[in-house]
């Protein structure tokens, strides 16, 4: 009776080369939502100026078109009386509307910064500039917001990049581990390639493009699973709704750029940590084999 010896399986390698791909997929998806989120909740606090009584839409209008000209305002929104009371409508009771209807609103200006202006120091200086122009009465934001917000995002940030460098180690490391225990079971093959004269090149080649190949089928399994995670699990399941809020922030140049990336860097790793485990197996002596 002959014993065949079962070459070893390429699934193991292929589901862990998919695995850190989805992991590194996932954390770039999030780490692109974030900093879309952000942006977006950054840009949604106005400025808002108030005019004195008797400046008509003519002035006010004229204003806004010399503000957006200037370099830190994203958007700027003209707010009627009417609309004002609509406004007040949605945020506050009856009773307070109906106390307000006495009162005589003024014209008003919303001005929506960019995001990189957002912070509570830049505000500031801009109010106080903003409430030397003429016609106008008061400025007002929510400073407390800007702040809180200004410094969550900062302290996200720095989370975010820790886990990125973190998820970067662990994800090199599984590679590698799964690269080498691949090979690990080739070793007294490798040796014995060696052993009869087979050049390093030509003992190599063949383990890194075996990897390049596994690369090859783990990216779309882990690029399915990305899609099916950000796009899929919304749409089925409510409790997944909250991924809609990074997602919506993610477009399709951002949604290539992050598979493509995720792609390339399996396929350099996978090749890399292949080369580097044959290389150690053939400066291996014989009795460290075993």
């Amino acid at each position: 009776m002959t014993n065949t010896r079962r070459k070893p399986s390429a699934w193991p390698s292929i589901i862990s080369l998919s695995a850190v791909m989805f992991m590194l997929g996932l954390l770039g998806f999030s780490l692109v939502g974030f900093q879309g989120l952000s942006k977006h909740l950054m840009e949604s606090s106005s400025i808002d100026l108030y005019f004195m009584d008797g400046t008509t839409p003519a002035q006010v209008k004229a204003l806004e078109s010399k503000l957006k000209q200037e370099p830190w305002i994203k958007t700027t929104k003209y707010i009627t009386p009417a609309e004002g009371m609509k406004e007040m409508g949605d945020k506050y009771d009856g009773e307070i509307l109906s106390f307000a209807e006495n009162i005589a609103l003024p014209l008003s200006l919303e001005l929506y910064p960019k995001a990189d202006y957002a912070n509570i120091q830049f505000i500031d200086k801009e109010s106080k500039h903003l409430r030397t122009l003429p016609q106008v009465e008061d400025v007002i934001y929510q400073r407390n917001w800007v702040e809180n917000m200004t410094a969550n995002v900062q302290r996200l940030q720095w989370i975010f990049g820790a886990s990125s460098a973190i998820a970067l180690l662990i994800a090199i490391a599984l590679i590698q581990s799964a690269t080498r225990l691949s090979i690990f079971a080739n070793r007294f093959l490798i040796k014995s390639m060696q052993l009869v004269g087979a050049t390093n090149t030509f003992i190599v080649k063949p383990y890194v493009m075996n990897f390049v190949r596994y690369s090859l089928i783990a990216i779309p399994i882990a690029m399915g699973s990305l899609l099916t995670v950000f796009y899929g699990l919304p749409s089925v399941f409510e409790d997944f709704a909250i991924i809609n809020d990074f997602t919506q922030h993610i477009g399709l140049n951002e949604l290539l750029i992050i598979c493509v990336s995720v792609s390339i860097f399996g396929l350099i790793l996978a090749s890399f940590g292949s080369w580097l485990s044959t290389r150690r197996y053939l400066r291996t002596k014989i009795e460290n084999l075993y």
